[in-house]
């Protein structure tokens, strides 16, 4: 063999093997989900289980990080640089001068239920009861705000609102008569109901636009690194169409991930999800619009906000334009 003849083969493959990207090997990022109960937060659970995030080049540790308005503290320090979060948490970051940006919207409507004690029967029973809440800046936070206004009750005068956490630690508390109501989703609903607690008000069929959960990012990486983006997006868009269209693999992510074993509050979870998120997710300016009004009223900065500052749409717009949507939904 001879040596001589190879060397210059050799150098040229060394050359090309140091110049391929980063991401040839799946670029490493973290990023995160905000919720353990089985809802939009399965999308991600979806694109790290089935590998699209691989598929797309990317090498992604999902992080569990409770909540959403933390969800957006975490991409503002710089621990995650693509992740989950809501509405009322971005607009807060924003007016505060911070950089981040949502570049899509999982759920688009105000997806919450608020469930009582059984010895309330009417919306105007709730006068001056406790109910429990999410921390402040939470979309849980602001869906109870914005029922209670829906059904005439002013949530400072007419009711006692105390901080208790997360779902999970809000049903709790009704359990244990620490509060007398709360609010939930669609996978709540159903375990409210089943331990004698019914839904008051139903803000599902009110139809609210609101950003209830999306993807964020900073516009710093936007610029100096639109691709990485680009290529979670399609990860991202691929998992909406995986979890629509094959119902009992993503039941056993939701179980896996929820650790939750009722089928009935899985399916229910699944049903609400693939009914309302959409094939295309756009962040919702309506929603972020109608965020902003509320925060007005103690923030007069939220009434000189342009909405289109707080979303960067260029993403989903690229997939729908190019028919990568279409294609997944044709398959």
């Amino acid at each position: 063999m001879n040596l001589n003849r190879l060397a210059p083969a050799l150098a040229s493959m060394l050359l090309l093997t140091c110049a391929l990207p980063q991401f040839a090997a799946g670029q490493k990022i973290n990023t995160s989900y905000i919720s353990t109960a089985p809802n939009s937060s399965a999308t991600v659970w979806v694109a790290k289980e089935v590998k699209l995030f691989e598929k797309h080049g990317i090498d992604a540790t999902v992080i569990f990080i409770s909540g959403s308005i933390r969800g957006i503290q975490s991409i503002l320090a710089g621990e995650i640089p693509i992740g989950e979060g809501g509405g009322p948490g971005l607009a807060s970051a924003r007016l505060a001068g911070g950089d981040v940006v949502a570049i899509a919207g999982n759920v688009n409507v105000l997806p919450y239920y608020l469930v009582a004690h059984p010895s309330i029967k009417r919306p105007e029973d709730l006068k001056g009861k406790i109910g429990g809440n999410h921390i402040a800046g939470t979309t849980a936070e602001f869906a109870l705000k914005v029922g209670l206004k829906k059904i005439g009750l002013d949530p400072v005068k007419d009711v006692n609102l105390r901080v208790i956490g997360g779902s999970i630690e809000r049903m709790v508390a009704l359990q244990k008569g620490i509060v007398q109501f709360t609010v939930v989703t669609e996978p709540g609903k159903v375990q409210a109901e089943k331990l004698g607690y019914p839904m008051v008000v139903d803000m599902v069929a009110l139809q609210i636009p609101f950003p209830q959960n999306g993807i964020y990012t900073s516009t710093k990486l936007i610029r100096d690194n639109p691709d990485l983006v680009r290529r979670y997006m399609r990860a991202y868009v691929e998992a909406i169409h995986f979890f629509k269209t094959h119902k009992e693999d993503t039941l056993k992510i939701l179980k896996k991930y929820s650790r939750l074993d009722d089928r009935k509050v899985l399916e229910e979870a699944w049903n609400w999800h693939a009914k309302f998120m959409p094939d295309a997710p756009y962040p919702p300016a309506e929603g972020y619009q109608l965020v902003l009004q509320d925060m007005a009223e103690k923030n007069p900065k939220a009434a000189q906000a342009n909405v289109k500052d707080y979303m960067d749409t260029r993403f989903v717009k690229e997939l729908e334009d190019s028919g990568f949507i279409k294609a997944l939904y044709r398959k």
